[in-house]
């Protein structure tokens, strides 16, 4: 079952995770939140856990990159692939 914590994810809280933590070792997917070049499921990890809701905080194990590509590109981000 998916954490609802990644369905209530908002540009904002990205946004906010950006200007919070350093960038990761970026593999193959990266987005740029605030100048600063992100892995995808690092910051869609770190936005999530910023949420104030009841449910449990989200782990690496929760989603794949993908997911988190699909969700920064919801919110309006351009996702970027390095091969």
């Amino acid at each position: 079952m998916r954490n609802p914590r990644l369905d209530t994810l908002t540009r904002q809280a990205v946004n906010a995770a950006g200007k919070r933590v350093s960038p990761g070792t970026i593999r193959k997917w990266s987005v740029v939140v605030g100048g600063r070049e992100f892995p995808v499921k690092q910051i869609v990890r770190e936005a999530a856990n910023l949420l104030v809701v009841k449910s449990p905080r989200v782990t690496p194990a929760d989603f794949i990159a993908h997911d988190a590509v699909r969700i920064l590109k919801r919110l309006g981000f351009e996702v970027r692939y390095a091969e």
